[in-house]
């Protein structure tokens, strides 16, 4: 089941949220934040123990009126966090809070309450979409290269490569996170979890083996970027 984490700064959008979100199958945690915003991700994020080790697949900010500029300042706060800059932000919006002047506070898609179930839905795929994390469907293709993520399969012109779970679940995430750079610790994050305790050379080893498995053609799309991490070359 995929986490979601609620931040509500208007308490009635967050409770109905939290009731749509378990409806698309999502297991919400509301975030209370206090105070500093500036303390990272021990003061932005669940408590450890109450969320799964990986980072959420959805975070949302809600807001009426008076709560806009405090709405503002969590967003910029979350956007600044690298393990979260790949993941969904909505905002849920009460009608009043868009006839204040100024920019709405920055998220990737916009919701005004009251909304159904279904745009809430649609609302989420078109952030997904313009984030670009996964193509249409259960399969990727990068030219020959065929990743299926409902089966975990993987093939190379139709030949199917064995890789082991934490094998495929690096190629996956890069696959699906195209052109972008990410740092050995953010890989080490998003891909093993917070509670792994192993360094960084363990991303090395992994990109190693999967390099070889894809071989030499595909090898290639995984570039390193020299002092800073790896990028997935589509």
């Amino acid at each position: 089941m995929t986490d979601a984490w609620i931040y509500p700064c208007e308490a009635g959008l967050g409770d109905a949220l939290a009731g749509d979100l378990a409806e698309l199958g999502y297991s919400t945690h509301r975030v209370a934040v206090d105070g500093d915003l500036q303390g990272g991700r021990e003061a932005l994020a669940p408590a450890r123990d109450a969320v799964a080790s990986r980072p959420p697949g959805l975070v949302v900010v809600t807001s009426g009126a008076s709560q806009r500029t405090r709405a503002s300042e969590l967003c910029a706060a979350l956007r600044a966090l690298e393990e979260l800059s790949e993941v969904p932000l909505l905002l849920a919006l009460e009608l009043p809070a868009l006839g204040i002047d100024g920019a709405p506070p920055d998220g990737d898609e916009l919701l005004v309450a009251p909304w159904s179930v279904a745009e809430l839905r649609a609302r989420i795929e078109r952030a997904n979409q313009r984030l670009g994390l996964a193509d249409d469907g259960d399969v990727v293709r990068v030219g020959g290269l065929e990743l299926n993520l409902a089966t975990y399969q993987v093939t190379i012109d139709g030949t199917p490569v064995d890789f082991t779970y934490m094998e495929y679940e690096l190629l996956r995430f890069l696959v699906t996170h195209p052109n972008r750079v990410f740092s050995r610790e953010a890989l080490l994050s998003r891909v093993w979890g917070y509670d792994f305790y192993g360094g960084t050379r363990t991303v090395d080893v992994h990109v190693r083996r999967v390099r070889a498995k894809l071989g030499a053609e595909h090898a290639a799309r995984i570039r390193t970027v020299r002092s800073v991490g790896y990028r997935f070359e589509r």
